[in-house]
């Protein structure tokens, strides 16, 4: 990547950009270090830790590094022998291990849902015994504490307790003097000595050594001789205390220079993370997309934004058009045409900044990216909007189309302006047609913007080019900046001009000399232009009324849904309201006789009638129910049930497993009634036509043995029911029919209760059973087994009557 294609793109102030959006210099550094790379596998990566950075932020937490100073002073410092850091620069080495192991627990906390994230955060070193040592020694204003060794203690405590006394001893020199009529009463310090005010007039009343004079010269600064000694000592242990200081900073210094090789990881690791956090920022803000990469020669954009123009066009409050661009397979050339400031350098400008933004691993400013790899990106861009020296003479084109000519291959991104310009219209448009079709030969992608109606012309006739223009509104002379793909442009040069205001006699005199084909293919082109707007327009009421009518149908279908679903439910509670005024009735009749034993009689067969007909009640309310669903499946368009093979009725036994239609899950035959067939779906049980059987799902089980799965009788009584039942290895719809069985047969044999056998288990069989039992005609109650009798794994169930 040639250092004018970065200028010319503009790719130096989309680094600008993405720079203001990291938070640390190391991760500054390490943006400011992409290069354009061609491993896929190393960009994949990139960006698939990238898409995690924008998940991160998306979920409302930050990741930033910019509560340390930048280390690379401090670092630099480590690598020199004999070098001391000084506590502001310990202070922020410890600062950046605290930040990067704190960074780093962080992401390892959501390993689970940001994995690589968590990957890049192990690269943090765990050097926390070094930042507690730092934090220990050095206060956080940067002075070296006391408690920093016991050494520095002892000098700074016995330093407190000799100033104390110099300065007691002084303060009574002063109240002598001041006895005696002197006038000064305090004590300062001169050459790092305590010393106090003298006139110069009673010097010989103080003797001692004079260390300085006040700017009148009236007052002398005397340290007395008793104070000598005592000043001395004081000056020793102040260079005793600067020893031990720097021999901690020394020491602090050292133990960070063990871990220099650590150290330096973990700030490329700090780098490399902020600038992976900085291009999510980046892609959140102008709503970018992760590219895909294309193993043959194609490119594809969707919606996409220049953003260094987008931030301009935001900052004066207006919103950039974004540009839709595809070319590759059959066509590796397009050419580009329209009036001038119609956008045709903005999308040269798009696309070539995408593919740098792709190739350094920076997201697409774009809703969608697919793009090729490339080895060089070869830009010849000569207008006003270029940065670097000025190419629009035709020497200077010319010199730049060799040199693209040199290096282009198939892997190469081509982008010329103003092809064929800077000299003859017919020389030119020669040449621009030469070059290109040089191009297309080598299958070289090349995107090409021109005014030549010759190009255009050649574009249309020749196999691997194609056209495209850029939109311009004749009307108010204001562009578009949308890009038609496959009709080419017209420049408008006469139109824009008199509608500039450009005087009537040299418009009309402009259209005389234009050549009648020229007139002919430009008003042709106008009603392609014209043409496409009607068709775009119609398309887009298509759309919306589409959209209308999907809304309309939505709306109906819930309140269709709305108003069945109440149905159902009404249904279901006349139901609820017939059964408890029949169970009322049979109760009061009862309730009527008064001989105790053929009450108890009456009551006992009343229930086992009414559980008859709670039980068909129950089947023929929910087969209406299923009935009803399948109508509104059908009526609501839900897709088909499975297709299974038919059955013949007469093959439906008790175990088998079917489809129903109306039902999403098999149900279990129960029985075959002559045109229905009795079935068992969880707790429910209910008929349905036989003309309602999908299809079987399995047969039954055939047990054998003892070991079969399924049912167990123990301890038979006499009349042939036992006092248990074990359900263990069924699944809840399997146990509810059997248990059911095995209740009917226990109430017929006067059972008091019945224990259940289910097991302990994941406890789905103890709760379909326990929802099932608390419903059931002839149970009473149900608890838990004792402890020492099985516990939560049996169900104690008292029968009534």
């Amino acid at each position: 990547m040639a250092r004018p294609a970065v200028e010319l793109l503009e790719f130096d102030k989309l680094i600008g950009i993405v720079l203001g959006l990291s938070t640390c210099g190391p991760g500054r550094r390490a943006l400011e270090a992409l290069r354009l790379s061609t491993d896929r596998m190393e960009l994949e990566a990139g960006f698939n830790l990238i898409g995690e950075a924008v998940e991160y932020l998306a979920s409302g937490s930050e990741m930033g590094f910019g509560a340390i100073a930048d280390p690379e002073s401090w670092l630099e410092l480590l690598g020199l022998p004999g070098s001391v850091l000084d506590p502001t620069q310990l202070l922020d080495a410890a600062s950046l291990i605290e930040a990067a192991f704190d960074a780093r627990q962080t992401l390892a906390a959501s390993r689970d849902r940001w994995p690589l994230l968590a990957g890049a955060g192990a690269n943090f070193a765990d050097l926390r015994p070094v930042a507690a040592a730092i934090r220990h020694a050095i206060l956080p204003n940067g002075e070296v504490s006391d408690d920093a060794s016991p050494e520095l203690k002892r000098i700074r405590q016995q330093r407190v307790r000799l100033r104390e006394r110099t300065l007691q001893m002084l303060r009574a020199v002063l109240r002598r003097l001041s006895e005696a009529g002197s006038e000064e009463d305090y004590v300062t310090l001169r050459n790092d000595r305590y010393v106090i005010p003298v006139r110069a007039s009673g010097r010989r009343s103080v003797p001692g050594v004079v260390h300085g004079a006040s700017s009148t010269g009236q007052t002398l600064f005397v340290e007395p001789l008793e104070a000598v000694e005592q000043n001395n000592e004081l000056v020793r242990l102040g260079e005793a205390e600067a020893a031990e200081i720097a021999r901690i900073l020394d020491e602090l210094t050292g133990r960070l220079r063990e871990q220099q090789s650590l150290l330096a990881r973990t700030v490329d690791a700090i780098g490399r993370l902020d600038s992976v956090f900085a291009r999510g920022r980046f892609a959140r803000r102008f709503d970018c997309v992760l590219p895909r990469f294309s193993d043959e020669p194609r490119l594809r954009l969707a919606a996409a934004r220049h953003p260094v123009l987008e931030q301009a066009l935001r900052a004066r409050g207006r919103e950039m058009v974004p540009v839709t661009v595809e070319l590759g397979g059959a066509d590796t050339v397009m050419v580009i045409s329209g009036p001038n400031a119609g956008g045709k350098t903005v999308v040269l400008k798009t696309v070539g900044l995408a593919v740098l933004s792709a190739q350094t691993a920076i997201p697409v400013a774009a809703d969608d990216a697919e793009l090729p790899l490339v080895d060089r990106v070869l830009v010849d861009i000569g207008d006003e909007q270029s940065i670097t020296a000025d190419l629009s003479t035709f020497s200077a084109h010319v010199l730049n189309l060799r040199a693209m000519l040199d290096t282009a291959s198939d892997r190469s991104l081509v982008l010329i302006d103003e092809i064929g310009t800077g000299t003859a219209p017919e020389e030119g448009s020669a040449l621009a047609i030469a070059l290109l079709d040089e191009f297309r030969r080598r299958r070289t992608l090349t995107f090409a913007t021109t005014h030549h109606d010759r190009l255009k012309a050649f574009a249309v006739g020749t196999e691997g080019i194609l056209n495209a223009a850029v939109e311009f509104d004749s009307v108010t002379l204001q562009p578009t900046y949308r890009l038609l793909l496959g009709m080419p442009g017209t420049s408008s040069g006469i139109e824009i001009a008199r509608r500039l205001g450009m005087p009537a006699e040299v418009i009309e005199r402009a259209r005389r000399e234009m050549a009648p084909e020229a007139l002919e293919a430009g008003s042709l082109i106008d009603n392609l232009h014209r043409l496409q707007e009607q068709l775009d327009s119609q398309l887009l009421e298509i759309a919306a009324e589409r959209a209308r009518l999907e809304q309309e149908r939505a709306r109906l279908r819930t309140e269709w849904v709305e108003r069945q679903r109440q149905r159902v439910e009404e249904l279901e509670r006349q139901f609820r309201e017939t059964l408890a005024n029949v169970e009322k009735e049979v109760a009061r009749l009862s309730a009527d006789v008064q001989e105790r034993k053929l009450r108890a009689a009456l009551e006992k067969q009343s229930a086992r009638r009414l559980a008859t007909i709670r039980s068909e009640a129950r089947a023929e309310a929910d087969a209406a129910v299923l009935q009803h669903r399948g109508e509104m499946q059908q009526d609501l368009g839900v897709a088909a049930e499975p297709s299974l093979a038919p059955i013949d009725p007469e093959r439906l036994e008790p175990g088998m497993k079917i489809r129903v239609r109306g039902l999403g899950k098999p149900v279990v035959v129960r029985e075959r009634r002559g045109r229905s067939v009795e079935v068992q779906a969880g707790p429910l049980r209910m008929k349905v036509p036989v003309e309602n059987v999908l299809g079987v799902v399995s047969e039954p089980e055939r047990t054998e043995g003892p070991g079969a799965r399924g049912i167990t009788v123990e301890a038979q009584a006499a009349e042939g029911v036992g006092d248990e039942i074990n359900v263990i290895g069924c699944t809840v719809e399997e146990a509810v029919e059997q248990v059911d069985r095995f209740l009917d047969r226990a109430a017929l044999a006067s059972k008091p209760r019945v224990r259940i056998v289910h097991g302990y288990g994941t406890g789905a069989l103890r709760r379909g059973l326990a929802e099932f039992l608390r419903t059931h005609p002839l149970v009473e109650k149900i608890s838990a087994e004792a402890p020492e009798r099985g516990g939560e794994a049996v169900t104690l169930v008292e029968l009534k009557g």
